[in-house]
């Protein structure tokens, strides 16, 4: 419902605007009106830095263009000869310097001036209007677009808390010695991709907002679910649980207990060090299955580690004012 909800809002954004730039430039009596209304389609973009950026690139192009299609015609007269030549270096200018989408647009304004034959300033400027209204309308519809931060705040508490139960999971078969697939991993991978499209978006929307910490905030917690998997992985490698395997559960327990976006992990990351030594100084195991376990298990431990140290170094990459704008809204 929600993808067909935002593909209704885009149609009816797309010929909302492209009625309002015919209208206007019927309004100012400019011939060739209906043109208008293609460029308002051909500007809007998912973006409004992507629609500012596309507009101004167009401008450019649209200039070359009438320059260039100025002296073809002033030399081979205006009939199909001198539109193909026109077209020939301006699609080289185009593919040159990776305008392609300004390609079609300007072409369909200079077929205008071979139309009636003339390139004088009353018609320069009838085109000149023409995409500077289609692209205005396509730039004000765009404006409208609204930065979902609201949005992204929802994605990252259910981000989080997925992560949470993730490591209850883990916690939950070391203690009863029951390890199984965990089935949120998959619905995770599929949150933090939308999530990661969200900040894009919005990134892209927010003209004067700096968004860059939503997207290092998505990055991080992908980080820390690719050392899930890992874990994940190593723990069905378990044949044998050994007895510091609840150690580990507590741990991760304890991690449970204080997973926030606020919190920098130090208090955890000294736990750590105490339940190493505590490893360090454990019998040595006696037999090669009780071996192998313990090194899965110490392996499991060192990537917990890893995963706490992600947070670390992004709490710690924060600024005092970043904090107080993100960690007490």
């Amino acid at each position: 419902m929600k993808s067909i909800s935002s593909k209704f809002k885009k149609i009816a954004k797309a010929t909302f605007g492209a009625c309002i730039a015919i209208f206007i430039a019927q309004l100012l009596g400019l011939i060739y009106a209906p043109s208008a209304g293609i460029i308002t389609l051909l500007s809007l973009q998912e973006t409004k830095k992507e629609t500012l950026r596309t507009a101004l690139q167009r401008l450019i192009a649209f200039l070359t263009a009438v320059a260039l299609a100025k002296i073809a015609f002033s030399l081979l007269g205006y009939n199909l000869l001198g539109f193909v030549v026109y077209l020939l270096f301006f699609a080289a200018f185009c593919y040159f310097f990776s305008v392609e989408n300004a390609l079609a647009m300007c072409s369909v304004l200079i077929t205008h001036f071979w139309a009636e034959k003339v390139m004088d300033f009353r018609m320069f400027g009838n085109e000149l209007l023409l995409l500077l209204i289609g692209a205005g309308v396509g730039i004000l519809m765009n404006i409208f677009l609204s930065v979902r931060v609201d949005q992204i705040r929802r994605n990252q508490k259910e981000i989080d808390e997925v992560i949470k139960t993730i490591l209850i999971s883990m916690a939950n078969g070391l203690s009863i010695k029951q390890l199984i697939e965990i089935e949120e991993m998959n619905w995770l991978a599929q949150r933090l991709k939308a999530a990661k499209e969200e900040v894009d978006r919005a990134s892209g929307n927010a003209l004067t907002l700096d968004l860059r910490y939503y997207g290092e905030y998505i990055d991080m917690r992908r980080n820390q679910y690719l050392l899930l998997k890992r874990i994940q992985s190593d723990l069905i490698r378990l044949e044998t649980i050994p007895e510091q395997a609840e150690q580990i559960a507590t741990f991760l327990r304890k991690i449970v207990s204080t997973f926030g976006e606020s919190n920098n992990a130090e208090c955890l990351l000294a736990s750590a060090d105490k339940i190493r030594d505590i490893f360090r100084s454990s019998q040595l195991p006696q037999t090669r299955e009780e071996f192998e376990a313990r090194a899965i298990l110490l392996q499991i431990f060192d990537e917990l580690e890893h995963f706490l140290l992600l947070k670390y170094t992004f709490a710690h990459s924060l600024s005092e004012e970043q904090k107080e704008q993100y960690w007490t809204s």
